[in-house]
């Protein structure tokens, strides 16, 4: 089944005084969804948002989200949208203390609907319109508004952290040094604002694709990395595979993965995009040789003539040859930042266990680490037997943890601040997995089919029964090599 998604209200708050300025704020780092990142004041849609007073007429779905935005905006900022209301100072700042202790969104439009205020035509105008991708637990359509306002926002201490006026060109150099984290959609949004918001700008921001898939586009994250993910059968849609363009002028295609026809088109359009704008593809890159990670090698290198780098293992799964093989510590020259400065690179990391293959690479610039399919934001990642080793993979994770990461990119999933913390939850369900599969086996030996059955008898998808089995077979050959099992013959493990 695919992600459902919710409903949010986004306000890009903005003042026009030397030079166009937006507010942003700043996420609580304990926010589940882009936490620690700079974005716009907004919320998901409560009942009740469809009780706003307002002056026009305008169909039902519009108006929760009208609601949404004005009560969010308060709530975040302290900046009430709707005018007319007889509230005094302290009534009205009761009445957000009151908004951020939970109350209802029906009895906060209800004291304003008394004291005579209403949202007046114009005051939110609509911009544009973002659905999450795929590659998030926690899917939003998010409906951006522009309001102009003269009055100063003041922040609260709760889910954000922070607040400023920012100028769109500033903002994005800061973030292209590295210094700030800015959600994906505001980097889209202050692109398109760099000029100023003149009619070509909003006309761009009102014609953006609202989806990604198709679109031809790929998603900017941090300095010089932009991904996009793609639905790759066999795996479901609800976990797409990530490709990863890296570098500025001089780029990098990391992982071409998509296997369908309408993906590739769009991976093909978005190094298209790029090369019009004057970059150029230095080479593609592999993290390893499963098919959702070189689906699209052969359509990319019949448009381009790219050489193709990866480890020397990979190269002999894929009965291919590499005009570069990479191995542990090899360094690839990226050229400028993108904030300009000389001499940025990527270090290739030798990291199996997933795959025999298996690289990350790590921008010390940036302090960002494309761990590939050693970890995952969705779910935990597959180590199966052949092809896969537990001991292996565990010194891998270790490996990268030794990192000084600030934000770990999975080739499946959201990138994440929170590398660590992942590197341990991941060992900790790998573990508890062997140790499920020592618990079966205890009881009576077993054959490899029979152990793998018990073990993820609750996982009803016949199609990945294959990776159970591989999975399964990893941890009895890691039980085996810890003296804990033995293989009396070939596909027969019992307990010692």
């Amino acid at each position: 089944m695919p992600h459902m998604t919710r409903q949010t209200a986004n306000i890009i708050l903005y003042r026009q005084g030397k030079g166009l300025e937006v507010f942003l704020v700043s996420r609580s780092r304990e926010m589940r969804f882009l936490g620690g990142y700079l974005a716009f004041a907004g919320g998901k849609t409560e009942s009740g948002d469809e009780t706003l007073p307002l002056d026009e007429e305008v169909d039902a779905g519009q108006r929760t989200l009208l609601g949404c935005a004005v009560r969010e905006l308060f709530e975040e900022t302290g900046v009430l949208a709707l005018r007319n209301s007889s509230l005094s100072k302290k009534d009205t700042a009761s009445l957000r203390r009151e908004l951020l202790q939970g109350a209802a969104a029906a009895g906060f439009f209800s004291t304003l609907t008394e004291a005579g205020a209403s949202l007046q035509q114009g005051t939110l105008q609509q911009a544009l319109r973002l659905v999450t991708p795929g590659f998030s637990r926690e899917r939003y359509t998010s409906t951006f508004f522009l309001m102009e306002t003269g009055e100063e926002p003041e922040i609260l201490p709760g889910e954000l952290s922070g607040g400023r006026w920012c100028s769109p060109t500033r903002t994005l150099a800061e973030w292209a040094r590295g210094e700030v984290l800015l959600a994906p959609p505001v980097i889209v949004i202050l692109r398109q604002l760099a000029g100023g918001l003149t009619p070509a700008a909003l006309e761009s921001l009102q014609s953006s694709p609202q989806t990604f898939e198709g679109s031809g586009l790929a998603i900017p994250w941090g300095p010089g990395i932009e991904l996009l993910p793609f639905h790759c059968p066999p795996l479901p849609p609800t976990l797409p595979s990530s490709t990863f363009l890296v570098g500025a002028q001089r780029f990098l295609i990391l992982d071409p993965s998509p296997t369908g026809e309408k993906e590739q088109l769009h991976l093909l359009k978005a190094i298209e995009n790029r090369v019009a704008a004057g970059d150029q593809p230095e080479a593609i890159v592999l993290s390893h040789h499963h098919i959702d990670h070189v689906g699209a090698l052969d359509a990319i290198l019949e448009r381009w003539d790219l050489p193709c780098w990866g480890h020397r293992r990979t190269a002999e799964l894929l009965e291919r040859s590499f005009e570069r093989e990479l191995t542990d510590n090899d360094i690839i020259e990226l050229g400028d930042s993108p904030d300009g400065t000389a001499g940025w690179q990527l270090r290739c990391l030798f990291t199996p266990g997933h795959a025999e293959g298996h690289l990350a690479f790590y921008d010390a610039r940036h302090k960002a680490l494309l761990a590939g399919d050693l970890l995952s934001t969705l779910v935990s990642m597959y180590v199966g037997t052949p092809g896969g080793h537990l001991e292996t993979y565990f010194q891998s994770l270790e490996k990268i943890r030794a990192l000084d990461t600030r934000l770990l990119y999975p080739s499946h999933g959201m990138p994440t601040l929170e590398g660590e913390a992942l590197i341990d939850k991941t060992i900790k369900h790998r573990r508890r997995r062997i140790e499920q599969v020592q618990e079966v086996l205890s009881q009576k030996p077993g054959h490899v089919l029979e152990i793998s059955r018990k073990v993820y008898d609750h996982k009803k998808d016949s199609r990945l029964r294959p990776l159970y089995e591989r999975t399964t077979r990893a941890a009895l050959e890691y039980l085996v090599e810890n003296g804990r099992a033995r293989r009396p013959e070939e596909d027969l493990y019992e307990a010692c």
